[in-house]
């Protein structure tokens, strides 16, 4: 179990002055786990409700199973790109060119290989849905690639834990020692979404569409990285 919550441990107590992190400890001693599995399924639902507005290939969030399997190495993040597409779209290339933003640091190059693989299910008379379409996959495959990526780190800190014999006094040294990998990753990973929200807001004012959109993508991904905070904290 404890090991189980390191890295979040690791990133709130990286950045603790920070305002999502600290909020993420308080709601930790706030409401039960169970509270804040209901609060997290809810942020879900929130964000699904955004997606339900548009014509999008994306069908849903990623269940907190899914995201435990990807987490454990169970799923792939192509893998779980297709369990989220309509399966006429849903295809190895294009969850591949989806998760590919969050393997490289070419996300300015949106519109280019990722944009040219989407599937085109806008419809005609509302550009605004091919434009978010082609965003959307982009950002959930940056949450399965960072998914992934924090279960590497997970996986690695469990290893150094078991070499050391399960002696629990050389947990903190764990952490330390892998506090800069994983508040890099969380730095990255936001730094990345918010490029790509940025970007669908530039591309919607252009042809004169909503831009909320991007502003509820944006604020239901810092909600729900801050629940998942709280949720493995509550745990320790």
């Amino acid at each position: 179990m404890i090991l189980l919550v390191i890295a979040v441990i690791a990133a709130a107590g990286l950045c603790y002055w920070q305002k999502e992190n600290l909020k993420a400890v308080i709601d930790s001693r706030t409401y039960t786990t169970d509270e804040l599995t209901d609060k997290i399924a809810e942020s879900k639902h929130e964000a699904e409700q955004v997606i339900a507005e548009y014509d999008t290939p994306i069908m849903r969030d990623f269940t907190l199973e899914e995201e435990d399997k990807i987490r454990k190495g169970e799923l792939t993040p192509e893998e779980a790109m297709q369990l989220i597409m309509t399966p006429e779209t849903g295809t190895a290339s294009e969850t591949e060119a989806a998760s590919e933003t969050g393997k490289s640091e070419k996300s300015e190059s949106t519109g280019g290989s990722v944009q040219s693989s989407a599937p085109s299910q806008a419809k005609p008379e509302n550009p605004a849905n091919s434009i978010v379409a082609n965003y959307l996959q982009q950002v959930y495959g940056l949450k399965a690639y960072y998914l992934g990526e924090l279960g590497r780190v997970e996986s690695e800190m469990r290893s150094v834990y078991v070499n050391s014999g399960k002696d629990k006094s050389a947990i903190p040294g764990i952490i330390q020692s892998y506090l800069p990998e994983v508040g890099s990753l969380e730095s990255e990973c936001d730094s990345k979404i918010s490029s790509l929200l940025n970007s669908m807001r530039s591309e919607l004012s252009a042809i004169g569409a909503d831009t909320s959109v991007a502003d509820k993508i944006y604020n239901a991904y810092l909600n729900e990285k801050s629940l998942k905070k709280s949720y493995y904290l509550s745990m320790y």
